[in-house]
């Protein structure tokens, strides 16, 4: 996945706080190297709706994402067709989870299902994924919480399985650590009530239809620092300089069989989002 495998929902589900609305907005940008970063721009738009029942609470993670790359970088290994100058891939995703208290109060199960369409067109035919998430939480005491998972995806390249590890862990009243890896695992500091900041990692990994019939596959691994600015209780605005490595296309007609390679290049970015947010820790 995005590995960010795309578990949205797994996110919303171990994090300290829901977004209801957020939009984000990636800008890539080439690096002075030999293996030079390709540039590209990434949109996300999305929505985690928690609903409670009983003791238990359903999530919905609707979001829509859109991928557009440099073609003079790309298209020179014939990886994918001009689209006015561009090449790009897009997705819509619905997750809907799960979080379910178990018998002993410091257990909990956390589920996550998903269907997606993912190409350069959406809704067409072999376009469609199935996968899904799961993961125990143990409360080892008040705000502090160990998660073990497992994520699995029918990804265009193959069948995705991915062991998970993670925290929802309150060191004290100004630290955070919360995620799961290798999808995504945030360190927060908490400077004053309206300004929040850390360090993330995410690592992404996901797959597309291409109209030749194809797929392509990307893979990202980006760390970066954040600033979140509150101008009111819920109103969030974060600026995310970071750095993208490891990253690849490839694309291919059978699954777990690649015709081309290439290396995307290591590079910089910048991330800006806006969202409405509720922080869990204030409801508490």
């Amino acid at each position: 996945m995005f590995i960010f495998m795309a578990v949205w929902g797994n996110d919303a589900l171990s994090q300290p706080y829901v977004d209801p609305v957020q939009v984000r907005y990636t800008y890539a940008f080439t690096a002075q190297q030999k293996n030079r970063a390709t540039p590209f721009t990434h949109l996300w738009a999305g929505s985690d709706l928690p609903i409670k029942i009983n003791k238990s609470y359903l999530l919905l993670s609707p979001y829509f994402e859109n991928w557009q790359f440099d073609s003079a970088l790309v298209l020179q290994d014939g990886l994918l067709p001009v689209v006015k100058n561009l090449t790009g891939v897009k997705g819509l995703v619905m997750p809907v989870g799960l979080m379910m208290p178990l018998n002993n109060p410091k257990w909990s199960l956390a589920i996550n299902a998903m269907i997606r369409t993912n190409g350069e067109q959406l809704f067409l035919d072999k376009t469609y994924q199935i996968g899904g998430a799961g993961f125990l939480s143990y409360e080892k005491s008040k705000g502090q919480k160990l998660r073990l998972g497992a994520y699995i995806n029918g990804d265009f390249f193959g069948l995705f399985v991915m062991p998970l590890l993670g925290a929802d862990w309150q060191m004290d009243e100004k630290n955070y650590f919360f995620g799961l890896l290798p999808g995504r695992f945030t360190w927060e500091h908490k400077f004053s009530k309206s300004i929040y900041g850390g360090i993330t990692f995410r690592a992404l990994t996901n797959s597309y239809r291409l109209q030749a019939g194809s797929f392509l596959r990307l893979d990202d691994n980006q760390l970066s620092a954040f600033i979140d600015l509150y101008p009111s209780k819920n109103i969030c605005f974060t600026v995310e300089p970071g750095y993208g490595i490891m990253r690849k296309f490839r694309t291919g007609y059978e699954k777990r069989k690649y015709d081309s390679y290439k290396d995307w290049g290591d590079g910089p970015f910048i991330k800006v989002s806006a969202a409405y947010r509720i922080r869990l820790e204030e409801k508490k």
